[in-house]
């Protein structure tokens, strides 16, 4: 007999014989409820790929026909689920689905997940067609409404909410962390410029009896100091093309492991050109000025 246990952060979900079609889930192995499991409200269970991973070793077909104990209870496991990942701090793979009469029977005056103090109860609605939706949402909304003998003047008693809703959620989440990486972004571009500056000072310096030569054959300080800040931006858009290529290839490999298409992102790639270009300019400013000031005898006689 196995004795180990998971964490209390597993959620228990009540369905019926749509239930995974409904939220996405595809099954590994075995079957998904039926219309006898879900009538009967017998103990079986269809479990995430958490729990696959924990108990049977990532192996689904050893999962099947296995008893696992829900709070005590035993349960008989007919399928186990794809992984569906997490979202908003939550894994959607950490569950055990059940018909939602087994629900009502045994967790109905109990915590379902922390997350979820009480039982809720969701009717979940799919339509063929997206031009649909706001038709099927009025028809549901009408319905209900009636079922629950709302007033015509009174505000509706329950919610109704659309899958773009998580979209919406989701979109706020990548706001934050496009903000975090241009945060990120600026600071080291502080960092390469500082770097680059660093790098054409010692340039200058190691280059000062050429300079005194360029001076006393009567080069003009407009032409030295263009010289090194071209020298400078040369440097930075060399890094941003090495950059660039190396993006997109990594950013490209991910996409075939995700199965969507090949992306070049001209517009990044141009704001990107344009940011190194401006970062070479200030960088090399300062060593430029330093250069084309110079006293043509003292950076002759320089050792």
């Amino acid at each position: 007999m196995d004795s180990r246990k998971t964490n209390p952060t597993v959620q228990i979900n009540g369905g019926d014989e749509y239930y995974s079609e409904l939220n996405g889930y595809d099954l590994s192995a075995g079957r998904s409820l039926n219309e006898l499991d879900v009538e009967s409200g017998r103990n079986v269970a269809v479990i995430g790929n958490d729990l696959v991973t924990k108990f049977f070793n990532s192996n689904p077909e050893r999962a099947l026909e296995k008893i696992i104990k829900v709070n005590g209870i035993p349960y008989r496991i007919i399928g186990t689920m794809e992984s569906k990942g997490s979202s908003i701090g939550r894994s959607w793979d950490n569950v055990v689905t059940t018909s939602y009469n087994n629900v009502r029977r045994f967790f109905l005056n109990q915590p379902i997940a922390p997350w979820n103090p009480t039982p809720s109860f969701i009717i979940q609605v799919k339509v063929p067609d997206v031009n649909q939706m706001d038709l099927a949402i009025g028809e549901a909304e009408g319905v209900f409404r009636t079922i629950r003998r709302v007033n015509t003047t009174d505000a509706s008693n329950f919610v109704i909410d659309k899958s773009d809703r998580f979209v919406e959620e989701l979109l706020k989440n990548l706001s934050l962390i496009t903000l975090c990486a241009v945060i990120i972004g600026c600071i080291t571009l502080v960092g390469a410029a500082i770097g680059l500056m660093n790098i054409m000072l010692v340039s200058v310096t190691e280059r000062t009896k050429e300079i005194g030569l360029v001076k006393a054959i009567g080069g003009r300080k407009q032409s030295i100091r263009m010289q090194f800040l071209y020298e400078s931006i040369i440097i930075s858009l060399l890094g941003a093309v090495f950059g660039s290529i190396l993006g997109i290839l990594v950013g490209n490999s991910f996409s075939l492991v995700l199965n969507t298409g090949f992306v070049f992102p001209w517009i990044w790639l141009f704001w990107g050109m344009l940011i190194c270009t401006f970062v070479g300019i200030l960088a090399g400013l300062y060593p430029s000025l330093k250069a084309s000031r110079m006293n043509p005898i003292q950076a002759l006689r320089y050792e």
